[in-house]
């Protein structure tokens, strides 16, 4: 089955910045879009979720692009698979 989206947790230097992420891996192929939105700041890096649509995403391009650009995967936060994307449910917990 396809991967549809994927939610990486990345740390990454302030140059090259974000604009140049999105670019280069809106440019992997099966990718529809990408979003970099910045969590923390601090003087060396920045951590960043970045969250990634498509047909038919690779886990492996993308990691490969952002090793790249000097940046590390964290952790894979969160991933969909299949016809369609499914949209993730709050947790109870957080409702309360």
């Amino acid at each position: 089955m396809p991967i549809r989206r994927i939610v990486l947790d990345v740390l990454m230097s302030h140059d090259p910045g974000i604009v140049t992420y999105a670019e280069r891996l809106s440019d992997l192929e099966g990718t529809d879009g990408v979003t970099v939105d910045v969590v923390e700041e601090d003087e060396q890096t920045k951590t960043v979720e970045v969250t990634f649509e498509g047909d038919n995403l690779s886990l492996d391009a993308i990691k490969a692009v952002i090793q790249e650009l000097g940046g590390a995967v964290h952790s894979v936060d969160l991933v969909s698979a299949g016809d369609r994307i499914v949209e993730p449910q709050v947790a109870r917990a957080e409702e309360e």
